[in-house]
């Protein structure tokens, strides 16, 4: 498991499944808000590529190195300026967590954002949850392990939301720990686990094999 649950006790006897971590209080929006400013500075990393064709084309055209410096500086500014705030609101924008009340058989649920918690809802209006568990397998040979990706579809009466856990969360406690709290509400917890062979890379044009895969080897399991 990740070294801190998703499932947490919240305030005023609810449970909180942790999607992300802060929000929930106007507090709280200061480091997210800052968090999204520094992912914004990744952009022009991103983006180097245009970047670093732009400066090459200068200094072809003859342009001296301090001037294309200057030039590569002020486009990675412009890059990140222009991102910062589609960043900061998405990440304001982002629902945290989900917020079950009571604790121990929830009746009723909301979203948390990073100011404050959404209206509440019946828990009806959760109608399922699904873990899609991938897992990539090596093929004969293969150096590199296993691979494995999880991800969480939260049906809310129609509309989607979509969660990856943390790289250390186990699918099968995650599934265990929802369905122990929702499964008496009639929320059904479905965990898929489909299972593929990592395909084998090519050795060059006269080389004709290549690797095979087997789906959904894990089968469903659970239910609501």
């Amino acid at each position: 498991m990740a070294d801190r649950a998703p499932l947490r006790p919240g305030p005023d006897s609810t449970t909180d499944l942790v999607l992300h971590e802060g929000g929930g209080s106007r507090a709280r929006v200061v480091p997210i808000v800052l968090t999204g400013a520094a992912k914004s500075l990744l952009v022009p990393v991103a983006l180097g590529a245009i970047t670093g064709a732009v400066a090459v084309v200068a200094l072809v055209t003859g342009t001296d190195a301090a001037t294309v410096g200057q030039v590569v500086l002020g486009i990675a500014a412009v890059e990140a300026a222009l991102a910062a705030p589609l960043i900061v609101w998405m990440e304001l924008a982002t629902v945290r967590r989900l917020r079950f009340a009571p604790a121990q058989a929830p009746t009723r649920f909301r979203t948390v954002r990073a100011a404050r918690p959404g209206r509440w809802q019946p828990i009806t209006q959760l109608c399922g949850i699904r873990l899609e568990h991938r897992v990539t397998e090596p093929y004969p040979g293969d150096q590199q392990p296993a691979t494995e990706q999880l991800t969480v579809r939260f049906d809310l009466a129609g509309d989607e939301l979509k969660w990856t856990p943390p790289a250390l969360t186990s699918p099968q406690r995650l599934y265990e720990a929802l369905t122990a709290l929702l499964g008496p509400a009639g929320v059904r917890v479905e965990l898929v686990t489909e299972r593929t062979v990592r395909a084998r890379p090519r050795r060059g044009p006269g080389w004709t094999g290549g690797g095979s895969a087997s789906a959904n080897s894990g089968g469903f399991s659970g239910g609501g």
